[in-house]
């Protein structure tokens, strides 16, 4: 008999404190502008993804560290706010909390420094002392703002316990990454610089993305979705490869835009929709998030997007 107790998804990755300025435009070498505003905004890939996941009904629970510090501690508290648990996340004594310079243009473009942190110190014994909750969850999700070492260690563990794997091959990868490391992956989620990193191959229109999408599919053996920003996204599922449109929006902050869409992916995919449907639903949450100033505070809520969808007439 199956128990009705909704599976746990758990997310691997960084937790930030985003030090966001907003100005007509990035400055050039050697030049000095006068930036329109500035704010403290809670973001990482990690914690945005998990957001954006619990804001759609999810249940989350994260692994990463911070740092013994005021952001680090202001981080927990909105992570929790958010109903993320967070009895996984660790802090490193010896580093600061991990934080993002962000210069945001007026066109909604934008600029990001990292500074890893305590998130350079995230360890295999930190997923291995999760086991409990490896065991309770149906999902794992990560990106590539934490150690590649551990990430692709916390894949073998997920797939060894039968959980389904969502890689977010984010920021691009800057070494090439190990075939028996992706193969371990069900879900590769990857922009045009992260898919030419991997591939190869450059992206340059929905064309190449269809070519390229398929190549990474072969790699893997499991599905790949592989988005264009405002052209939309390409998903190959081994047995063909399609094209997603995106929603037509007046973009504010693509800040976490890619975050809530990779959130919208997995919890669309737990709620046993099809890989088709969830990449739209997705797009729905990571169009939602570009209309909003900041990373977390933009992430869409479930009834948000159900309500986008119902504007656009999609069901």
């Amino acid at each position: 008999m199956q128990s009705n107790m909704k599976k746990k998804i758990i997310v691997l990755g960084s937790i930030n404190m985003d030090l966001v300025v907003r100005t007509d435009r990035a400055p050039e070498g050697g030049e000095t502008l006068i930036g329109a505003s500035f704010q403290t905004i809670p973001g990482g890939k990690g914690a945005n993804q998990a957001v954006a996941i619990a804001r759609q009904g999810g249940e989350v629970a994260m692994i990463g560290r911070v740092g013994n510090d005021a952001f680090g501690n202001e981080l927990l508290a909105k992570l929790k706010e958010n109903k993320v648990n967070v009895e996984q996340v660790k802090h490193a004594d010896t580093c600061s909390t991990g934080i993002a310079m962000i210069v945001v243009e007026e066109t909604g473009q934008n600029r990001i420094i990292v500074v890893a942190g305590a998130n350079g110190r995230v360890i295999n014994t930190d997923i291995d002392e999760a086991e409990v909750l490896f065991g309770q969850s149906e999902f794992l999700v990560a990106q590539l703002e934490t150690p590649l070492s551990t990430v692709a260690h916390a894949l073998n563990v997920a797939k060894a316990g039968h959980l389904r794997t969502v890689f977010n091959a984010a920021p691009a990868p800057n070494q090439p990454l190990d075939d028996a490391m992706l193969r371990q992956i069900d879900y590769l989620l990857v922009n045009e610089s992260e898919a030419e990193s991997i591939a190869g191959k450059a992206v340059k229109n929905i064309e190449s993305a269809l070519e390229v999408a398929q190549n990474l599919q072969k790699k893997t053996n499991g599905c790949i979705v592989l988005t264009l920003g405002e052209k939309g996204a390409v998903t190959a599922d081994g047995t063909s490869v399609w094209h997603t449109p995106s929603f037509k929006i007046e973009a504010l902050d693509t800040t976490a835009a890619g975050d809530a869409f990779t959130g919208g992916l997995v919890n669309s995919l737990q709620q046993g929709m099809s890989l088709k449907d969830a990449v739209i639903h997705a797009s729905a949450a990571g169009a939602l998030a570009a209309c909003k100033f900041g990373a977390q505070p933009s992430l869409p809520t479930l009834d948000e997007i159900k309500g986008f969808l119902a504007s656009r007439n999609v069901r």
